[in-house]
């Protein structure tokens, strides 16, 4: 049984199992180029990197709740014609309020979701990069950045 998430393709190549310098730093190429193919090296090189496009994917999807909202809740977006000027501009104020709300909460919700999926995805990719004698040495190191600043010499 893996113990990779099938959504995250494991390391293709020899795992590292010690630490003699030619086996090291032939693993360590190979690991890293396959690291950046799959978007995954700043990971282990930036303490708490997250990536530009997780906040423009978060965005995007907090439109898409606004638009649903938009559309079961009809009547918290009605701006009744007959109000007064400064009732208008109240009512246009709390509609706002109403959607930056939502935005906030979903642009939080899920950038930190994709965060935690990606450093997850990270750290497994390295796990299955390194020998089992190394899985258990190092179990208890699940950040990706940690987890590299040991192997990586």
């Amino acid at each position: 049984m893996s113990l990779l998430p099938s959504s995250v393709q494991p390391f293709v190549g020899t795992p590292l199992d010690d630490l003699r310098p030619l086996a090291y730093t032939l693993w360590k190429t190979d690991f890293l180029s396959q690291a950046t193919s799959r978007d995954l090296a700043e990971f282990y090189s930036t303490k708490d990197y997250v990536p530009q496009g997780n906040r423009i994917d978060a965005l995007n999807i907090s439109k898409m709740y606004l638009e649903l909202d938009q559309v079961e809740h009809s009547e918290l977006y009605v701006v009744d014609p007959t109000l007064s000027e400064t009732d208008r501009e109240a009512r246009l104020a709390e509609i706002k309020a109403h959607t930056t709300a939502i935005q906030r909460e979903v642009i939080s919700r899920e950038a930190t979701k994709k965060l935690a999926n990606q450093r997850s995805a990270a750290h497994t990719f390295l796990v299955s990069a390194i020998s089992t004698n190394l899985r258990r040495l190092y179990q208890a190191t699940t950040c990706p950045f940690e987890l590299s600043g040991v192997l990586f010499l």
